[in-house]
């Protein structure tokens, strides 16, 4: 499933949590979450109506001073939370955003960056509650709307700042932005990291079938809102055997034949892989290279991405969102050289099939001293 992000209004870390709250997120576990990680607030949801319609707000408190954090501080909160790999690397990646974009602001290095203004509880409670959250209401590939352009000034601990703010201009490069009379703060720094960190596309409009509607208000008295739609994209799935998966594409010319083989196994046993395939060719310098190709599940892109870079070491990776059509299919038996062995049975043009598991077949075919394709059989039943 997508999740559609209408930025007209502007964007920030507590407008995107108070939108997925909106859809249905149960915040309830975020503050334990936190809690658990050495970080103790409270998180308060609210119901809120302004100009963009009915929708809800969130505030954060905590108890006494808060430490002065930095990004190895803020790390090692991260690490202690109870994140699957996909939202723990969302985490990271927008915290890294934040803390390279102040960095740059302030011309220091990253690891002095230190998290006043944009309040270090604060901070932790708007990443990780948007990354499980998405997680949570199943948001695999993020679409953002073009962000809106403001103009004015801000003030904060380092005197009156132009908007955007520094921190916000660097992360806004490279993104589209739409003109608007705005002389307000609409995008934050860290909206516009989770927008640089999270965001797979950018686009005018959503695509496909719009399935539920979040409207997300901020701190500040704008009246717009960040509205969030949970959308299935053309070709998801349906009763017709339509699903969307991702393959992930690398090109390698630096791997032995072992480790290419323990790579690929280790691959095919991956949890999310649904396919593995290795095509031999020649690369560049004349070097005896391959491209790997993985299939997945959305869902599961960020686990297999991870997988790949782990067990091959590659520097990049390109992935590719593709609709496949799939044949209904169950789980059957058939009779393999005199032994009943599990099977796929599926249906071709009215017709049904029953494969055996290759597994199987290899077992079998040990047991009676005969090659496998020999055993290999096809049952059609009318």
């Amino acid at each position: 499933m997508e999740m559609y992000l209408d930025c007209q209004g502007g964007i920030s870390g507590d407008m995107t949590l108070a939108a997925l709250s909106h859809l249905g997120l149960d915040l309830g576990p975020l503050a334990g979450m936190l809690e658990e990680a050495g970080v103790p607030c409270t998180v308060t949801v609210r119901e809120e109506c302004r100009a963009a319609g009915p929708g809800r707000r969130v505030d954060v408190d905590w108890p006494g001073d808060q430490p002065l954090r930095h990004p190895a501080d803020m790390t090692r909160i991260l690490d202690r939370l109870p994140l699957t790999e996909s939202a723990r690397g969302r985490c990271d990646r927008t915290l890294d955003a934040l803390v390279t974009a102040e960095a740059h602001a302030h011309r220091i290095p990253p690891e002095e960056v230190h998290f006043h203004e944009v309040g270090a509880v604060d901070t932790l409670v708007d990443i990780v509650g948007a990354c499980w959250g998405l997680e949570t209401l199943g948001a695999e590939r993020i679409v953002c709307s073009p962000l809106p352009w403001f103009t004015g000034t801000i003030n904060c601990a380092h005197g009156r700042l132009p908007l955007p703010a520094p921190a916000t201009a660097w992360l806004m490069q490279g993104k589209p932005v739409l003109p608007t009379d705005a002389r307000e703060e609409l995008v934050t720094p860290t909206g516009a990291a989770l927008v640089h960190a999270l965001a797979d596309a950018f686009e005018g409009a959503p695509a496909g079938t719009l399935r539920r509607l979040g409207t997300g208000y901020g701190s500040r008295p704008s009246s717009m809102g960040l509205r969030a739609w949970l959308v299935d994209p053309p070709g998801a799935q349906t009763s017709g055997g339509r699903e969307i998966v991702v393959q992930i594409e690398t090109h390698l010319d630096h791997l032995t034949g072992e480790e290419l083989g323990m790579a690929l196994e280790a691959l095919a046993e991956a949890p999310g892989a649904l396919d593995v395939l290795w095509l031999p060719g020649t690369g560049k310098k004349n070097r005896p290279a391959g491209l790997l190709r993985v299939l997945c599940l959305p869902r599961h892109v960020e686990e297999v991405s991870g997988l790949v870079f782990r067990h091959t070491h590659t520097l990049g990776l390109r992935r590719q969102f593709l609709e496949r059509r799939v044949l209904p299919r169950e789980a059957a038996q058939v009779d393999c050289g005199g032994r009943i062995v599990p099977a796929k049975a599926y249906a071709v043009e009215g017709r049904r099939h029953a494969r055996p598991e290759a597994d199987a077949v290899q077992e079998r075919a040990r047991e009676l001293g005969v090659g496998a394709p020999g055993l290999r059989i096809s049952l059609v039943e009318d």
